[in-house]
């Protein structure tokens, strides 16, 4: 499988070619000041945690690196996925760093926060090119699901403990129902719930085809 990820500024300005050492179909064009290395280095963490659940890229994706907020859906965000053009948005990490005190997952925003942010857009991508063909989703609950779970399997040990711990909340139970709101009310609530679920399974990929052919306005956990 060849997996071509481009990278280009917003503004226009000339950009540097480069390829990633660490995975030799990962192809990036970057502004040499925004951490080509970095995203690099994440998307590779997300493609290895994805291919786990037999879960892969099956077309090129473009990211687009922007020093601007990103208006996604009415709200501001520091990565976007559009689907329509197989493209990412993502601040540059300079960018996200000289706003107020950023934060995720209720700690202080750094660099292992940027590569969990860059892996979380990664698994939107993923999630899209394993659909099963639905078209138009009530509900963007699944992908969520799966890009929280990536974004924490990515980040260290230590630091994906501190947010469980923080949390407390145990993960997604039968009966339960991964939806939008509990999301926007409970982010990194969500994000962990989302996380020991997926991890706890024996037998993970029934649940995957759940989640990929899900297309109702919340999921009922089996």
């Amino acid at each position: 499988m060849v997996i071509a990820l481009s990278f280009f500024q917003g503004s226009g300005d000339a950009s540097a070619k480069t390829s990633c050492q660490n995975h030799q179909f990962l192809n990036i064009v970057s502004l040499s000041g925004d951490h080509p290395a970095d995203v690099c280095e994440a998307s590779q963490k997300a493609i290895e945690f994805l291919a786990r659940y037999d879960l892969h890229l099956k077309r090129p994706v473009t990211i687009e690196l922007v020093e601007t907020s990103i208006n996604n859906r009415g709200y501001i965000a520091f990565g976007s996925y559009d689907r329509s053009q197989d493209k990412i948005r993502l601040m540059s990490y300079e960018a996200i760093m000289a706003g107020t005190a950023p934060q995720m997952y209720d700690q202080p925003f750094d660099m292992e926060h940027y590569h969990g942010a860059i892996a979380h857009e990664i698994a939107h991508a993923v999630f899209q090119h394993n659909t099963a063909g639905i078209e138009d989703q009530l509900t963007n609950a699944t992908q969520e699901y799966l890009a929280h779970a990536t974004q924490l399997g990515v980040l260290s040990p230590q630091r994906r403990r501190q947010i469980i711990e923080a949390s407390e909340v145990g993960p997604w139970e039968s009966g339960d129902s991964v939806s939008e709101i509990y999301m926007s009310l409970n982010p990194s609530g969500f994000a962990v719930k989302s996380y020991l679920h997926l991890s706890k399974l024996d037998n993970p990929q029934p649940f995957i085809a759940i989640l990929l052919r899900n297309n109702w306005f919340y999921l009922s956990v089996p």
